[in-house]
């Protein structure tokens, strides 16, 4: 009798939110979905509806109010791969430093691998050139071959297509897909939902309410 694979990732009825004066500030409504190998489940809805709040809680960089988080790999099988904004362009890091950062315990033995992951990302030739003036897609590419250095079985994706166009959108989907070939796992948010095809859909209902907060 076969035993079923363990799921890389099950939430069941996740809640995550800030601390603010007068309680705490839950932005989404619960959500609960599974991640199986080769999956892309995305996180769907409105700006501001709580998706990367759901995703940061998922790491833990955000406190969980109720519900339950199971891991079915070890969490340094995850590769998180953030918004590209969030790295400062004006550093003067090549993409080659920047995929490095992903393994900076390993940093003497990581040159090799991250020149692989940046192969995976159709990146390679770009190595040595600077972050910031990499357009909007290559950056994002960069961002998930940082994720790809450690080896990851599952990636969990803050919007990666924000802030470039429909053309670009469509290359980093198809980017995507290719990875999930080979049994990558990957949770995605979005407010955009055909740039890629996903395995399954959730949606993210806003409800900007507060737990522990009077009148």
């Amino acid at each position: 009798m076969s035993t079923a694979e363990p799921k890389l990732l099950s939430v069941r009825d996740g809640v995550w939110g800030y601390r603010q004066a007068g309680g705490w500030l839950l932005p989404a409504d619960p959500v609960s979905f599974d991640v199986d190998r080769g999956d892309i489940v995305m996180l769907a809805g409105d700006n501001g509806s709580g998706k990367t709040t759901i995703l940061r809680g998922i790491l833990d960089l955000n406190d969980r109010r109720g519900g339950q988080v199971i891991w079915g790999v070890p969490r340094e099988k995850v590769g998180y791969v953030p918004q590209e904004s969030v790295i400062d362009g004006s550093v003067p890091a090549r993409a080659l430093d920047v995929v490095r950062t992903g393994q900076p315990l390993d940093w003497g033995a990581s040159r090799e691998r991250a020149l692989e992951a940046l192969d995976q990302v159709g990146l390679r030739a770009r190595a040595d050139v600077l972050f910031g003036s990499l357009s909007g897609g290559q950056r994002q590419r960069v961002l998930v071959a940082r994720a790809l250095v450690g080896g990851p079985c599952l990636l969990v994706l803050d919007e990666p297509t924000v802030n470039v166009d429909a053309e670009t959108a469509d290359q980093i989907g198809s980017l995507l897909e290719n990875l999930r070939s080979g049994g990558l796992g990957m949770v995605i948010t979005s407010h955009v939902k055909d740039w890629v095809r996903t395995s399954r859909v959730v949606r993210v209902t806003g409800r900007s309410s507060k737990e522990g907060s009077r009148g």
